[in-house]
């Protein structure tokens, strides 16, 4: 039986990856830089070789849950905005226009949250505001203790609060009753810790990066729950015309074409693919950018029905993968797919074959066959790291044999990688607003048009045969 592990010197470990590379087939390898706690500055990793479209069959999709399966990008980037303006006291947009798309959104998007936290903070370190900061983190320490329901979450805050030399604090008793009180919100947690911070204005301290890049990750995720909580109690439309600037836009909705393509794979279309096309169609025609004319989609209707009989033959796995926390995903999703049964009703197609639909979306969970987020892994190990894909393929029961046959759908560069990394050689880059500057070099293949367009034009990356 061969050793877990096994000490190779300088040499052999060059002789190692050489004779890896061979053995995979391997042309190309990632070095994903490692969060500054663990000793190791990076980890090398083989890429799966690049399986490219068309794919002679489909056994399972991975797919990325922000700014692929959903809205929500926009909301996460807002969020880490407020925990810049709140360490550096600059919460008027006079004083500072907030987050560069150029310089900021490449860094923030796809990674973990504490690697988003740790780029900021050391990006904007030399703006700290000191006292801005203590009162930003109590403030995130009491709105935490008082709302939060994930256990997780709770121990990650009062374990911050030690480091800050603050472990006094959330067993003090006026606190302690302040947290229970039931009253804590965003709009008075404020004026609720301003005893406190007086209190523990000389005990509180940040004495290395890493503490301050955890106080900072409070700030964030007391920000982005907070509004996840008004969205769970239907204000979700008001907070995106409030925090976005947006009308009309929910904060958390299915990205365009998600409906249509989780009833595709999972063969629920039947025989009724007129209406489903048409809504594909639409949304392309919709971005003239794009270039298509409706000449061309004409001819994909007669394919998307071959497509839809292929999978109603064979359905395909589906993952739902997110470097999110699983508090977030588990407010996120039920909305997301609330959201698309909802919208079936309004689909084109016989009231018998909605009721069908719909009936499959009632329980979120049952969606997926495979649903992976943060929560399942270390925070070091989060994307660009391969671990949440493999912990997918692994709930998938796909055997590595097949991995070939898995398509991986991201938006971000570092998802990208650790689809690959995965094994996944067919890793799709479907880049939105926010992430349209990233480096796609990895990516199999870019489709700028969303799922629509991976779907009509690209004929979910099948071969014309396969789907006859």
């Amino acid at each position: 039986m061969e050793k877990l592990a096994r000490y190779l010197n300088a040499e052999e470990t060059s002789e190692e990856i050489r004779h890896l590379a061979d053995q995979l087939g391997v042309t190309e390898f990632a070095q994903v830089r490692n969060l500054e706690y663990v000793s190791s500055p990076y980890e090398l990793y083989p890429l799966a070789p690049r399986v490219a479209p068309p794919l002679e069959r489909i056994v399972a999709f991975a797919v990325d849950m922000d700014g692929t399966s959903t809205t929500t990008e926009p909301l996460a980037l807002h969020a880490l905005e407020y925990m810049v303006r709140r360490f550096t006291g600059r919460m008027d947009p006079a004083t500072w226009p907030g987050l560069d798309e150029q310089l900021d959104h490449p860094y923030v998007i796809g990674n973990s949250n504490f690697r988003h936290t740790e780029f900021l903070v050391t990006r904007y370190r030399d703006q700290l505001d000191y006292a801005a900061l203590r009162q930003a983190f109590i403030e995130a320490v009491c709105w935490t203790l008082a709302n939060v329901r994930d256990a997780q979450r709770v121990r990650d805050v009062t374990r911050n609060a030690q480091a800050c030399g603050l472990g006094d604090l959330p067993d003090e008793r006026g606190f302690r009753e302040v947290t229970q009180s039931g009253t804590v919100s965003a709009d008075n947690v404020g004026q609720l810790v301003a005893p406190f911070v007086r209190r523990f204005e000389r005990a509180f301290r940040c004495d290395h990066s890493g503490v301050l890049v955890s106080a900072a990750l409070d700030i964030y995720y007391a920000r982005y729950h907070a509004i996840l909580q008004l969205i769970e109690r239907g204000e979700g439309g008001r907070l995106s015309r409030e925090l976005l600037g947006q009308s009309g836009q929910r904060l958390v909705e299915p990205m365009p074409g998600y409906g249509v393509f989780l009833a595709l794979i999972k063969g629920w279309l039947g025989n009724e693919t007129d209406g489903p096309y048409e809504l594909l169609r639409g949304e392309l025609l919709a971005h003239p950018q794009l270039g298509y004319t409706p000449a061309e989609l004409d001819a994909y209707g007669p394919r998307f029905a071959r497509l839809a009989a292929r999978f109603r033959r064979q359905p395909a796995k589906l993952a739902l993968v997110t470097a999110s926390i699983r508090y977030e995903a588990e407010v996120v999703m039920p909305e997301v797919v609330r959201l698309v049964a909802q919208r079936v009703r309004n689909w084109p197609i016989s009231a018998a074959r909605k009721d069908q639909i719909t009936a499959h979306l009632e329980d979120y969970h049952a969606v997926f066959d495979a649903f992976v987020n943060a929560s399942d892994a270390c925070e070091h190990r989060l994307k660009p790291h391969h671990d949440l894909y493999s912990l997918a393929l692994c709930q998938m029961s796909v055997p590595k044999s097949e991995y070939r046959f898995c398509v991986g759908l991201e938006d971000t560069e570092p998802g990208i990688i650790a689809l690959r990394a995965a094994g996944v050689g067919c890793a799709v880059a479907l880049p939105n607003r926010d992430t349209s500057h990233q480096d796609y070099s990895a990516a199999t293949i870019v489709i700028r048009g969303g799922l629509p367009e991976l779907i009509l034009v690209h004929n979910l990356l099948l071969p014309e045969e396969v789907t006859r």
